[in-house]
């Protein structure tokens, strides 16, 4: 899946009130007297974060079983193309030019088609996954806003593109984890009722 967002929320306002609530993942960073506070920054992979929820997870899950027979479709008219090229290939000797033609122009139809089937399948799963990604990022956000608000944090940045603006993040500013199970516990899956055991007729 693909998201370029750049998740950036100010919470300067509320970085004093909200650093009592806990420590972040970020190492504690010790100020000269009279110094402002440091500026607390933190990098989040958003798109590994949306696939990593549960919801994520299960979504996922649902459009590869939506999309599975148009890819079995896909793979065997694939096969039964290499199939008709192999044929004219090994026959093409003592073939006539008709003949020949013909063979042409029905591998040259099945070709189309085929790609045809795979740009309109890949048009619709990609549609599909940013109405969702925008769905879920959409959520993403909010959780992350809630985040940077209680432990103080001016700036979350996404560095899910890796050509993105930044360079270089030491790994104890990432809050993808963390982020991950706050939108678990905010957003929980419905609890699925357990199956009726059999019964004996």
């Amino acid at each position: 899946m693909k998201i370029a967002v750049v998740f950036c929320v100010l919470a300067l306002a509320a970085a004093a009130a909200a650093q009592q609530l806990g420590p972040a993942p970020a190492p504690v960073v010790v100020a000269e007297p009279g110094a402002p506070p440091p500026v607390k920054v933190a990098t989040i992979f958003a798109q590994n974060a949306i696939v990593s929820t549960q919801e994520g997870q299960k979504a996922t899950a649902q459009l590869n079983a939506k999309y599975a027979p148009k890819k079995d479709e896909f793979e065997r008219k694939q096969r039964e193309l290499q199939a008709l090229r192999d044929q004219l290939k090994k026959n093409l000797a003592g073939m006539n030019a008709a003949v020949r033609q013909r063979n042409e122009q029905s591998i040259d139809a099945k070709s189309k088609e085929l790609q045809r089937l795979s740009e309109d399948s890949q048009a619709a799963l990609e549609e599909e996954e940013g109405s969702l990604l925008q769905q879920l990022g959409d959520k993403l956000l909010g959780v992350i806003g809630d985040y940077a608000m209680r432990h103080g944090y001016a700036l979350v940045l996404d560095v899910s593109n890796p050509q993105g603006p930044v360079l270089w993040a030491a790994p104890s500013v990432d809050i993808t984890n963390e982020i991950v199970k706050l939108y678990d516990q905010t957003h929980p899956l419905p609890a699925v009722p357990p199956a009726a055991p059999l019964t004996k007729k």
